[in-house]
């Protein structure tokens, strides 16, 4: 048994409760422009996070004088920011302390994890998930700029298990993303490998069950060996 199934049985008997993640996240807040006087900030467009390494790259400088019109949300660390512009390109990113305090455009979602019930990795390895690529599959609006409403991204329904198990699926998933890194100088092959790889894993770990008893249904392919072979 995987040190997972073990944290599973031992703190969800009863199964594990599915909540919105509008529930378990706060809204970012504005920047208010007419305050901040010659202040400058570092302008997070749809164009700075990459969509394979969830990072964020280019950004550009702006303050009150020259903001385009959709600089408008202020973020901080540990913010999951999701682009609701074109969605089904999947980008997302955690906003890390260097960007704490700057500005994001609005066609991002802003999501403000609350630490108690919902951490912020696992909240981002869930939003990387098939199941909520799905779910923007079906509820984009279609057009030239195919969108998403933020109070859809809100609406979706996400596993909330006990902080200890969240914890540990998010340990055995940002060590894939690290190994991920790490070959990047090597063959692409490989490479690729990899990222199915941690896919794979990353679906089979967050595949929960929601029913009305709320019982679980996780299908695990790791085995106790395949965890310790990963970590």
């Amino acid at each position: 048994m995987s040190r997972i199934d073990d944290l599973i049985r031992r703190h969800c008997p009863n199964g594990v409760e599915f909540r919105a993640v509008g529930e378990v996240t706060a809204r970012g807040a504005k920047v208010r422009w007419g305050d901040v006087g010659d202040t400058e900030f570092r302008y997070i467009d749809l164009t700075s996070v990459d969509r394979i390494t969830r990072q964020i790259g280019e950004t550009a400088v702006i303050s009150a004088a020259d903001a385009p019109s959709r600089a408008q949300q202020q973020v901080h660390e540990g913010d999951v920011i999701f682009a609701t512009t074109r969605p089904t390109q999947m980008r997302w990113a955690v906003i890390p302390a260097e960007y704490d305090g700057q500005i994001a455009s609005t066609g991002y979602c802003v999501l403000r994890p609350k630490q108690s019930e919902v951490l912020t990795n696992f909240l981002g390895h869930l939003l990387g998930a098939a199941a909520f690529r799905r779910y923007v599959d079906r509820h984009q609006v279609p057009g030239n700029y195919p969108s998403i409403p933020d109070r859809l991204v809100r609406a979706f329904r996400i596993p909330v298990p006990p902080l200890e198990v969240q914890a540990e699926i998010v340990r055995v998933l940002d060590l894939f993303r690290s190994l991920e890194a790490e070959l990047e100088a090597e063959l692409e092959a490989e490479l690729e490998a990899r990222r199915q790889q941690y896919a794979h894993y990353r679906d089979a770990l967050l595949s929960f069950s929601e029913s009305d008893s709320l019982s679980l249904s996780l299908s695990l392919s790791l085995s106790a060996r395949q965890v310790d072979d990963v970590g």
